[in-house]
């Protein structure tokens, strides 16, 4: 039996989907965390502790782990083990991304310089170090409103919009003592982008056997303006035409040629001009966050995590066909700062039509934080229905029946 080697956040949402993915396959899991996850203790040496913020040491815990397991692919789940994935699958002779693309996939200042040598349309950049003078680096870009971002971190942690040069100078202390908090030195660079006026999109992908394929494009119907960029609702299919779909496509599969991404997931963002011009902003090597796979609309029983274990291991594919109908997800931004008491009305949520699931992801008297400080959501509401619309209505509707307390 083939046996996958599956490295994942310590709190990590998604084991259980994975597990049930392996199962459908016939293939063997193995379950990698930094300390062990909630779930270890029920799998006994098929759950392993390995360092994924020191790439180098989880190389070496894999290799030993390989004398007695042997590992037919790794796959990283999520930002944080990407690299030990790839470095481990390198060594192994495994199928893997190369370390080079994980680094460029994991900066995304190194992302934005590769992708302008590549002619990809993107946001005009700049890239801002403590002691640089700040004014000729807006003077460069030439307009506002701007993007402050930190080069290294992901899910909208630290990401914050500046309509002046006055409202640039106030976030960039908050950005730095963002990064820090999240263990970024104080010398990392920081990100300053021209703001895209546009509609957002999300696209999910998997390279197999070296071909991009489209597996849903997820409009964004809640505008995203800023300051902040906590996302909220995912709906699929797309309003975007055929024309635009195609254009989309051939924009991602740049992006992915451009970073070398030739096998694997990808998870990428978009926005779309009211003039209809197509604009990259955001890539990861890895599938979409949290538990919100299940909004990917495959059909026949089918899952996203299925379908990456099968393209990792070389095997035959499974059917990727969709569902004939609206999928969405809903995803429940911390309103503020606090310690979180309860969050009530989860019954009247999952009682709204043409909801399917809530699943929450906070306990009772846990401290919380709003992005743009931490990239964690309170929980995902999801939803199927015969429209797009209908889905995204009842979406709406099943969040304001929560009642959330937060000291």
């Amino acid at each position: 039996m083939k046996n996958v080697l599956l490295l994942v956040p310590t709190e990590t949402y998604r084991a259980q989907a994975f597990i049930s993915a392996a199962s459908h396959l016939g293939v063997s899991l193995t379950i990698a965390s930094q300390e062990p996850f909630p779930m270890a203790h029920r799998m006994g040496d098929r759950a392993i502790v390995v360092s994924l913020d020191h790439p180098q040491e989880g190389l070496s815990q894999i290799k030993l782990a390989n004398e007695t397991s042997h590992f037919d692919a790794i796959v990283s789940i999520d930002d944080a083990g990407l690299k030990t994935a790839a470095l481990a699958s390198q060594e192994l002779g495994l199928k893997h991304i190369s370390t080079s693309t994980t680094d460029l996939a994991q900066n995304k200042i190194a992302m934005r310089q590769r992708l302008m040598e590549c002619n990809v349309a993107q946001p005009i950049f700049q890239t801002y170090r403590e002691g640089e003078r700040l004014e000729e680096k807006l003077s460069t870009i030439g307009r506002f409103p701007l993007v402050i971002k930190p080069a290294t971190l992901s899910g909208s942690i630290g990401v914050i919009r500046a309509n002046s040069a006055q409202e640039v100078r106030e976030a960039v202390p908050i950005v730095r003592a963002i990064q820090a908090s999240h263990g970024c030195a104080s010398e990392y660079p920081l990100l300053i982008e021209e703001y895209i006026h546009g509609t957002e999109y999300a696209v999910e992908a998997i390279v197999i056997g070296g071909e991009l394929r489209i597996l849903t494009i997820f409009d964004k119907p809640q505008p995203l303006h800023g300051p902040f960029f906590a996302e909220t609702i995912y709906v699929t299919p797309t309003s975007l035409t055929k024309e635009t779909a195609d254009r989309l496509f051939e924009v991602l599969d740049s992006t992915r040629t451009a970073l070398e991404i030739k096998t694997g997931p990808i998870h990428a963002e978009f926005r779309i001009t009211g003039s209809g011009e197509i604009y990259f902003v955001e890539l990861a090597a890895r599938s979409i966050g949290g538990t919100c796979s299940k909004a990917v609309p495959l059909s026949g029983g089918t899952s996203i995590e299925e379908v990456i274990l099968a393209e990792a291991l070389g095997l035959h594919a499974p059917d990727l066909s969709f569902e004939n109908q609206a999928s969405g997800v809903y995803m429940i931004p911390v309103p503020r700062k606090g310690r979180l008491k309860e969050i009530n009305g989860i019954d009247r949520a999952k009682a709204v039509r043409w909801v399917t699931g809530v699943d929450m992801t906070y306990s009772a008297d846990t401290d919380v934080l709003p992005i743009p400080y931490d990239a964690k959501y309170l929980g995902f509401v999801f939803a199927k229905a015969p429209s797009a619309r209908a889905v995204v209505r009842s979406l709406e509707e099943a969040v304001n029946r929560l009642e959330i307390e937060i000291s």
